[in-house]
């Protein structure tokens, strides 16, 4: 099997997971909007991003080091039961500190988010959650960490599909007061499901001496501290994004602007997140070989940027027609927002295996520094445009942001293991990105049925070109089960 269709298969069921998941959320984002609005929704919003922000706070990245020093120790059966116990302990006792803090100081926590104290009973419900997403996240680390591949993909489904019911069930009987009890729910479901299959692995107990638990916490916490103090961050500016948008417009254009975040970044971050599960341990192996690391990354890079400028175009073509179809008409004034983000949104494409290969050669200050720049300055921008053209101006912010996300990535890799762009990469890049921008101003300066037509020609004519390219570079052909006859080699 070849390297591209290695990273494909190892990337295809946790992209499935990744579906389900997204197909049952944005059911849930459909009923709330439908039953409690774009006012609802910015509530959720708030909610979520708070609970985000904190729950990431929390684990310190704990949730990320703990697969791979589960994954390390996996063949020593009697140092991985104490690993897993050191882990589980960890989570558990830092979710829970968090938890109790965040039900202490509800009355603040609704002032500071709402500007009003009528919603800290919503807090106190929602803090739950922030126990809730640590628990279900260290047990999803176990599942990945022992290689349950089939575990963490049905526990996540599961507790998609119960979660969503409980959720929909919620919000229509108690409509805007039903909102915290609604993601109550989806916390305590995915914990349900996870718990449900880690049981089924007959992990041992075995309680680690002191000097045992003292070393291989301080792995833990050396090796997520790169990728946690960049969530931290992440989540910390997210929040004052929204916050900022709440105080600036009012919560509407927060479930506005959310909205369109979430449509802007489904596609692409679902290929993302299905492809950081392979890659980071392909690099990792060979963190000493810069010749290997940068025919990794372009690999990923080439790859990725093919399946993901569909996507691309097809948001740009279709996003009224999603918003309205995901939400309702009263989102349609996110169109142009969804535009812009999403033209930044394809250069994470890029920019993301810069980030791990980062990580990988062991420079944590060079990505915390470089994910903080950039999460920083979108909020600056976002500030900015908004302050010069008004809520028109939402979405630029992301798309200048990640242009500087990306050559700050882009030049510390030259510096760190010399990397430079392939042959390949270049023409896909250039191919992609022609008809990305031509999408794109399509859409701006055209009539919505003019672009919509043109553009879906434009968007045919663009996957046919992408389906011989992995086909005939990369040996992929994504139409083989419809072939009759054909097998996969």
């Amino acid at each position: 099997m070849n390297s591209y269709k290695n990273i494909a298969k190892s990337s295809g069921i946790i992209g499935l997971v990744q579906v389900f998941q997204i197909v049952f959320g944005l059911i849930r984002n459909k009923a709330i909007a439908i039953l409690v609005g774009a006012q609802g929704f910015g509530i959720w919003g708030l909610y979520n991003t708070y609970i985000e922000m904190v729950s990431q706070i929390s684990i310190l990245g704990l949730d990320q080091s703990g697969v791979r020093q589960i994954a390390k120790n996996s063949d020593n059966k009697n140092y991985l039961y104490k690993c897993i116990y050191i882990f589980k302990q960890t989570i558990l006792v830092v979710s829970i500190l968090s938890t109790i803090l965040s039900i202490l100081f509800s009355k603040s926590i609704s002032k500071a988010i709402f500007n009003s104290e009528d919603y800290y009973i919503g807090v106190i419900i929602a803090s739950f959650v922030i126990l809730f997403n640590g628990i279900s996240k260290g047990q999803r680390s176990i599942l990945n960490g022992l290689h349950d591949i089939k575990g963490l993909a049905i526990s996540q489904i599961v507790g998609a599909i119960i979660g969503s019911i409980v959720a929909i069930i919620a919000v229509y009987l108690f409509g805007i007061n039903g909102i915290p009890m609604f993601i109550f729910a989806v916390g305590l479901s995915l914990v349900g499901s996870t718990w449900w299959f880690v049981r089924k692995l007959n992990i041992k107990k075995e309680v680690p001496s002191i000097v045992e638990y003292k070393s291989e916490l301080k792995k833990l916490i050396s090796l997520g501290l790169g990728f946690g103090i960049a969530g931290i961050i992440a989540s910390i500016m997210t929040y004052f994004s929204r916050l900022y948008l709440t105080n600036t417009f009012n919560i509407e254009a927060v479930g506005i602007y959310q909205a369109s975040w979430t449509i802007s970044n489904l596609y692409i971050g679902t290929i993302l997140s299905a492809m950081g599960v392979d890659l980071m341990p392909r690099l990792a192996k060979v963190s000493d070989d810069n010749k290997e690391i940068n025919r990794l990354v372009n690999e990923q890079m080439e790859l990725g940027m093919l399946v993901a400028s569909i996507g691309v175009v097809a948001i740009l073509v279709f996003s009224p027609i999603i918003l309205n179809l995901l939400y309702s008409k009263e989102f349609l004034v996110g169109t142009t927002i969804i535009r812009w983000q999403v033209l930044g949104v394809s250069l994470r494409v890029l920019a993301f295996p810069f980030s791990y290969a980062i990580m990988a050669k062991g420079k944590s200050v060079i990505y915390i520094t470089v994910q903080s720049i950039f999460w920083i300055g979108e909020f600056l921008l976002l500030v900015l445009f908004s302050k010069l053209f008004g809520f028109d101006g939402l979405g630029i912010n992301y798309f200048i942001g990640y242009i500087g996300y990306f050559l700050m990535s882009l030049f510390a890799c030259v510096k760190i293991f010399n990397y430079h762009p392939s042959i390949y990469l270049q023409k896909i890049t250039l191919i992609s990105y022609l008809f990305i921008g031509g999408a794109f101003f399509l859409c701006i300066y055209t009539p919505q049925k003019i672009s919509i037509s043109i553009g879906l020609l434009l968007l045919i004519t663009h996957v046919l070109i992408i389906y011989f390219q992995l086909k005939r570079k990369m040996n992929i052909d994504i139409l083989f089960k419809f072939k009759r006859g054909k097998k996969i080699e």
